[in-house]
């Protein structure tokens, strides 16, 4: 008995003490920042800054950026979406999975997912070896959606690195 009660505490501080930023809430897009950010308030008039987990969208200044962010625009903007977000990010923005819900279809539209699959972003380096990701980024691939009708088109993660070298 006192084996068990010694496991319960050493599991309940172990809950308590381990750092967990996992979330769910709702909100409105009020700002699309480009492809991969947005701006959303809360029903306690908190507006909080959301990084779509998973993905990486060109720069504004890259080639395709700014097709990137109407894209995400024209599916999010002034609507309320769900939002799961897993952690902060080191500019303290809500990294995050988006979802809006098409009360015609009466499903859930995976919004980080939709942008991979329509060809406005890249699987976010950090998540390639996720093979559901890296099916819908191959699909706009082989399809030439989006940013793939351009030929050799460059990831932001090395658009960015290419540019702080300046």
């Amino acid at each position: 008995m006192r084996f068990i009660v010694q496991y319960f505490l050493i599991t309940l501080f172990f809950i308590i003490v381990t750092p967990i930023h996992a979330n769910e809430y709702q909100g409105v897009v009020i700002k699309v920042v480009d492809g991969d950010t947005v701006d959303v308030i809360l029903d306690n008039n908190i507006t909080k800054r959301i990084r779509l987990l998973y993905i990486d969208a060109p720069e504004i200044k890259q080639k395709y950026g700014i097709e990137s962010k109407i894209f995400l625009e024209k599916n999010i903007l002034n609507n309320k979406v769900t939002i799961n977000s897993e952690k902060i990010d080191r500019y303290n923005r809500d990294l995050a999975q988006i979802f809006i819900f098409n009360k015609e279809q009466e499903k859930a539209i995976f919004i980080n997912a939709k942008m991979i699959k329509s060809g406005h972003a890249w699987v976010y380096k950090y998540n390639r070896s996720n093979k559901y990701l890296i099916n819908l980024e191959t699909h706009a691939r082989l399809n030439k959606l989006g940013l793939w009708k351009y030929e050799s088109p460059l990831e932001p993660w090395k658009y960015r690195k290419k540019n702080l070298n300046r």
